[in-house]
């Protein structure tokens, strides 16, 4: 038996009518689709309510919203901000030092590949540093952040803090290595010259009077106004008054007699001295 041949307008019936079916059963899936992409996020939904808390100020409704993300959608990409965003209320607003410490440590723990975990750190090290006074303590935490993180973006900062921790400690040696790092690395940070200056007086405390006055004239040379000046001039003072340099030393603290505070006491500082000078 023949069987008929499918006409061209037959042909494309059949196919139009495939596409149909087809689409029939697909429609309902891309719509599906489309609806789900389009709906909207509660974790950022909430996230930027808690946002607009904040710049309402109304603290306690940003601290719910911001504390709610975690515990409900511990899976958003908005958790471990909204973890940073809580530890820092509770820590620079609420004055929660321990509640910030538990959010900061939460984030880390959950959320070790998350930008913001290196900041947690740094926040850490600073409570436990300017907070509790535990410098062993944030020296570990500044420690760790400069191991796991060492391209964070503000490791000029943790670095300045983990110098103030060895210095905490007294550990001079760790302190003088981390302000030396400090000052290679990042010449031009807003840090550096915190670190000159913290360098400077640890080498005078040090009794290391010629590497002190080094270090006081560097800071001379970049001073930005007068009072820097006149700081550094004292610490070239001493130093030099350390060293034996009385003629240097008197004429360092003529150069800030009438800019000193206590001008009376600078008085008294160059007439002792110019006795020392004066041979028995």
């Amino acid at each position: 038996m023949r069987h008929p041949v499918a006409t061209t307008g037959q042909a494309a019936g059949a196919d139009v009518r495939a596409i149909l079916s087809a689409v029939s059963i697909l429609l309902p899936l891309v719509c599906a689709a489309l609806a789900l992409a389009s709906c909207s996020d509660p974790a950022r939904e909430r996230f930027e309510r808690a946002e607009e808390a904040l710049l309402r100020h109304d603290m306690d409704a940003a601290l719910a919203g911001f504390r709610s993300i975690p515990k409900e959608f511990p899976q958003s990409r908005h958790a471990p901000v909204a973890l940073l965003r809580q530890g820092d209320l509770y820590s620079s607003y609420f004055r929660n030092y321990d509640a910030a410490l538990e959010a900061y440590d939460s984030l880390v723990y959950n959320f070790p590949q998350a930008g913001e975990a290196p900041r947690a750190i740094l926040r850490k090290g600073e409570i436990r540093l300017l907070q509790f006074f535990s410098y062993e303590k944030a020296a570990e935490e500044l420690e760790l952040l400069r191991g796991r993180y060492p391209s964070f973006g503000k490791m000029d900062d943790a670095l300045i803090l983990l110098a103030k921790a060895y210095g905490g400690m007294q550990d001079r040696g760790r302190q003088a290595a981390v302000l030396t790092e400090l000052l290679e690395r990042y010449p031009e940070s807003h840090r550096a010259d915190e670190a000159r200056w913290m360098e400077a007086t640890l080498l005078l405390t040090q009794g290391t009077y010629p590497d002190a006055e080094a270090a006081f004239r560097k800071i001379l040379a970049r001073a930005p106004d007068r009072q820097a000046a006149v700081r550094a001039h004292w610490g070239i003072a001493q130093a030099m008054e350390g060293s034996g340099n009385y003629p240097g030393a008197v004429r360092e603290y003529e150069a800030i007699r009438k800019d000193w505070e206590d001008p009376n006491y600078i008085e008294e500082k160059i007439r002792r001295l110019r006795k020392r000078e004066t041979p028995r």
